[in-house]
């Protein structure tokens, strides 16, 4: 599997900062980490270069607004957006298999949000509103939420490399586990938004004593706070809570994307290395760059249905109606 540094030693090599046989030096290659993580920051904003969606949830709580960033009400990378958001009623008396979603519509500016009147209502849910406000985002529902509805958030899915569990340590043993070694223990998060890790978890005197890593699983980062679900060993017990000290080195990360990401990565990379050695802009590599973006356009682009305002919708007074074939 490439790793980001493969990925800069080919985009320098092409863009002719690299001659053949030659070796980059510790700051080149941290320059050019430095450009691909800013193009990569950059793609990220944008729908038509991300692969897939992913969902988040969390009950309401009777707030007017919950912050949505790692280890908040929301837990998730803060995003630029919220690409939709729905939630669902928790005792309408049926079973999870029955519940019904319920869709919220977007309010798509704090200007639009000023204008609701009793920002204060407690009651069905209709609309959400996203704070893009830095470190942590904020959502608002509204009407506002209590915990008998769960709201749902859609957001885009990371791109880049995997960031991986590198160390960790037990920063409470917690008490009442059962005594034993188990294997292939899955991490819960407390707090972050990683996923996949998995260990060997060793108890003794009824607390935990060893943590092995399995799996350094993705997207972990330096502070997390990780715990494993009882049931998974021995049943009994509480309190366990492991924390990541240390991650992969970026540079040397493994590449998770699909593989169309690799060539459309390289000739823009080149581009901007091109640039930022002040080279002369070569037409081909453009082209090329041009074109693999062009392939992520059409593997990714997913066109929601046109939705009509429903002043639109409806013929009152022989207004104008979009649906109506007798409109004139």
């Amino acid at each position: 599997m490439s790793t980001a540094r493969d990925f800069i030693t080919l985009a320098m090599r092409e863009a002719g900062v690299l001659g053949v046989g030659q070796t980059l030096l510790a700051e080149d290659v941290n320059d050019g980490f430095t450009i691909l993580h800013r193009m990569l920051a950059a793609w990220q904003k944008k729908r038509w270069l991300v692969p897939n969606l992913y969902e988040i949830q969390a009950n309401g709580n009777g707030n007017v607004s919950n912050p949505i960033g790692p280890g908040q009400y929301y837990n998730a990378a803060r995003p630029d957006k919220i690409q939709a958001a729905y939630f669902k009623q928790l005792n309408a008396g049926s079973g999870p298999s029955t519940i019904v979603s319920f869709p919220l519509s977007p309010i798509w500016s704090y200007e639009d949000y000023a204008l609701v009147q009793l920002k204060g209502l407690a009651s069905w849910p209709q609309f959400f509103f996203y704070d893009g406000k830095f470190p942590n985002g904020n959502v608002y529902i509204w009407p506002i939420p209590d915990a008998t509805y769960e709201i749902h958030l859609v957001l885009k899915g990371p791109i880049g490399f995997t960031i991986e569990i590198e160390a960790g340590n037990i920063t409470a043993g917690g008490a009442l586990y059962t005594n034993g070694v188990y294997n292939n223990v899955a991490f819960t998060d407390l707090t972050g938004y990683g996923s996949g890790a998995t260990a060997t978890i060793t108890v003794a005197g009824n607390t935990v004593t060893g943590v092995v890593l399995d799996n350094a699983g993705d997207g972990y980062d330096i502070g997390d706070e990780l715990t494993v679900n009882p049931a998974l060993i021995g049943g009994t017990g509480n309190g366990f809570i492991w924390t990541v000290t240390q991650v992969t080195d970026s540079l040397d990360a493994v590449f998770n994307m699909p593989e169309e990401y690799e060539e459309a990565i390289h000739y823009n990379l080149c581009r901007r290395l091109t640039s930022m050695y002040q080279y002369p802009v070569n037409m081909e590599q453009t082209k090329l760059a041009r074109a693999a973006l062009n392939v992520l356009r059409m593997a990714n682009i997913q066109v929601p249905q046109l939705k009509m305002p429903p002043a639109l919708r409806f013929n009152n007074n022989n207004s104008f109606y979009i649906f109506n074939a007798d409109a004139r």
